[in-house]
C-alpha cells in the first residue's frame, strides 16, 4: 500500500483482518458528497438516496473496467471453451447425468508450460535476510499445511518470491512442507531455487525437519 495514501491501523493476529486509514482526503470532495443536491434519491425528499462519486473520482473511474459475470453476453470478450463446458455442465446437471471432471486442454496446456525462473542469489539473499510473521507467511503456511498444492502452484507462478520468504521463526516454505512431508511442494519449491541448508532459529535446516518427518511416518 502507497504510505501517503494509507495507513495501517490495526492488523489481526494472524493477518486475516487489515484496517487502513485513508489519507489525504480531499475537503472538497468531502462538501460535495455530503451536499444533499449531489445526492441521488429514489423521490424528492426521500429517505433512501444513493451517494455519487466527487468529480474528483472521475478520471479514475473512466479507467475501471466493471467486472462481467460468466453468462454476461453483452461482454466482448469471452472464454468459449470454458463457457461451453460450463453450460453443457449445466445441461447435464439439469438432466441427472454424471459432470465430467476432466481437465481442459487450457488447464493441462497452463500446467505444461509452467517453467519458473529462480532469482538471483542475490536476491533470494535479501529475501533470507528478513524474518517476520506476516499476511503472506500465514497465507503460504495454511496453504501447505492443507495441501491445497494447486492454490499453492498457481500463487508461486504469479510470485515466485514468496517461495523464499522467512517467518520470525527463521522458517519458509521448505520448512514446512519438508515437516509435513509433502515432497510434491518440495520438488515445487527446488525448481525455483530454494535451498534445503539453510538454518532456522534452533539451528535446524528443512533437511533435519524432512527426516524428523520421514521417521515419524514409518513409525506409524
Amino acid at each position: 500500500t502507497d504510505p501517503n495514501r494509507f495507513r495501517e491501523m490495526f492488523t489481526s493476529r494472524y493477518g486475516k483482518c487489515r484496517v487502513f486509514k485513508v489519507l489525504s482526503v480531499s475537503e472538497e470532495s468531502k462538501k460535495w458528497v455530503a451536499d444533499p443536491a449531489n445526492k441521488d434519491c429514489d423521490v424528492e425528499g426521500g429517505w433512501y438516496c444513493r451517494g455519487q462519486y466527487p468529480p474528483g473520482m472521475q478520471k479514475i473511474l473512466k479507467e475501471k473496467k466493471d467486472f462481467s459475470q460468466l453468462e454476461d453476453f453483452n461482454s466482448g470478450e469471452k472464454d468459449n471453451e470454458y463457457q461451453e463446458k460450463y453450460f453443457e455442465n449445466l445441461e447435464k446437471k439439469k438432466r441427472g447425468e454424471k459432470i465430467s471432471t476432466t481437465k481442459s486442454s487450457a488447464d493441462n496446456a497452463a500446467k505444461k508450460q509452467w517453467k519458473p525462473e529462480p532469482l538471483s542469489p542475490s536476491v533470494i539473499e535479501e529475501i533470507n535476510k528478513e524474518w517476520a510473521d506476516n499476511p503472506s507467511t500465514v497465507t503460504i503456511w495454511e496453504m501447505i499445511s492443507d495441501g491445497r498444492v494447486q492454490e499453492l502452484f498457481q500463487v508461486l507462478y504469479q510470485y515466485p518470491e514468496l517461495a523464499h520468504i522467512r517467518s520470525e521463526d527463521g522458517r519458509g516454505p521448505l520448512f514446512w512442507a519438508s515437516e509435513f512431508g509433502d515432497d510434491r511442494v518440495i520438488k515445487m519449491l527446488k525448481k525455483l531455487g530454494v535451498r534445503d541448508d539453510v538454518k532456522d532459529a534452533k539451528g535446524l535446516s528443512p533437511l533435519d525437519l524432512y527426516s524428523r518427518s520421514s521417521k515419524t511416518n514409518n513409525e506409524l
